[in-house]
């Protein structure tokens, strides 16, 4: 079994491989875990309940499997991913959000999703959130949303997977794949040619161009997303906040993470840049004025592998049996890296799914693009990245 990829949808997808008693390789082109996987705020955001569409449901799977998921993680890896259920609240500025806000609340209420979703107004969200700037007049709170320092996820997935047995190779990158007889039988690859009955493709933003037969299935492109890391003296809040694509997220030594921008049309450059900077500085002052003390410790971007459609490639590939698709999950990679991984365990073990996976089907048509504000995951150029 040969995965392509060291993200978090390779890492985990191989880990739960060796679980299940497969012989794995991953082999990324890079060092794992330093490219989306590592440059986002870890954000673990279960999504609209109003929505029932094929992603809005497979997020809710993965968000519901999440606990499971860390416990393996922590237990075989030995290693602490600071994952905890920290809520958020959903600025709301203008009448079209404070309706969705309201259709969200009732649809939970509806449901009898007992303390999930709140509305809170005025006195009720200034007792709730004090740090607010004046004007935010209202907020959709949601107990639900968790968050993870991806950055350690990242490494405790690559010593799990290693102690299951994964052979993990770095700088390694595939160049095409081998197919022999109208079938998918190993990879070429900076070590030469390997073979395995099956190979998963996960190399996230970079997965079009692996080989002169991927990207007639796959149609996957980089989309830049800035973050601002600040340093406040004490934390200056305990839930994310977001508003739109924007985002703040607190860590429990009193970092905040500031995102994101989305950039399509920076291609492949990672590189942080004075106008991202200044919308995403403008727009944590706008919402927490008492930001404006903290200090700027860092900024970076990372490429968030986005389809036309906005939703991610995740199947197996009629066309070249042996080649199952993970990937194209845009600002979701850390949110459904669970139900992603236990995906392709099933396709790799018994060639289907629990989960639907025709909207994901590698292949579909896809002739737009959709902007939406999942929130996600993704990695700074820099090692050392406190956050």
């Amino acid at each position: 079994m040969i995965v392509i990829g060291g993200g978090v949808i390779g890492l985990s997808a191989a880990m739960r491989l060796a679980q299940a008693g497969a012989a794995v390789a991953v082999l990324e082109r890079g060092e794992t875990g330093r490219e989306s996987s590592w440059a986002g705020a870890g954000i673990i955001d279960a999504g609209s309940l109003a929505r029932n569409d094929a992603l809005a449901r497979l997020r809710r799977t993965s968000v519901a499997r999440y606990p499971d998921f860390i416990a393996d993680v922590q237990r075989l890896s030995g290693l602490d991913v600071q994952f905890h259920v920290c809520g958020s609240l959903d600025l709301i500025t203008d009448a079209n959000q404070m309706n969705s806000a309201r259709r969200e609340a009732a649809v939970a209420e509806r449901a009898g999703v007992t303390g999930a979703l709140a509305l809170l107004e005025g006195e009720a969200l200034r007792t709730a959130a004090p740090y607010l700037a004046r004007d935010v007049g209202a907020a959709l709170r949601d107990a639900r949303t968790a968050q993870v320092r991806n950055p350690r996820l990242m490494q405790a997935l690559r010593v799990a997977a290693e102690r299951l047995g994964a052979d993990v190779r770095t700088d390694c990158e595939v160049t095409d794949l081998c197919v022999e007889g109208g079938r998918v039988s190993g990879v070429r690859c900076a070590a030469g040619r390997l073979s395995a009955p099956h190979v998963v493709l996960a190399a996230g933003a970079w997965s079009s161009g692996v080989g002169q037969h991927v990207a007639a299935f796959v149609d996957v492109r980089p989309v830049r997303g800035q973050i601002v890391l600040l340093q406040a003296p004490a934390p200056p809040f305990a839930s994310v906040l977001m508003h739109g694509k924007r985002y703040l997220v607190p860590r429990c030594d009193g970092l905040v993470l500031i995102g994101s921008t989305e950039e399509p049309e920076a291609g492949f450059d990672k590189a942080a840049t004075a106008a991202g900077v200044s919308s995403l500085l403008s727009a944590g002052l706008r919402f927490v004025p008492g930001l404006a003390s903290a200090q700027v410790v860092q900024a970076w971007g990372g490429l968030r592998p986005g389809s036309r459609d906005g939703r991610p490639y995740l199947g197996i590939v009629e066309a070249l049996p042996g080649l199952i698709v993970a990937t194209g999950h845009f600002r979701g990679g850390v949110t459904l890296a669970p139900v992603t991984a236990d995906v392709v365990a099933q396709l790799v073990q018994r060639g289907s799914s629990e989960s639907d996976l025709e909207a994901f089907r590698p292949g579909r048509a896809t002739d737009r693009h959709v902007e939406h504000a999942d929130t996600g995951d993704e990695r700074p150029a820099a090692d050392k990245l406190p956050a």
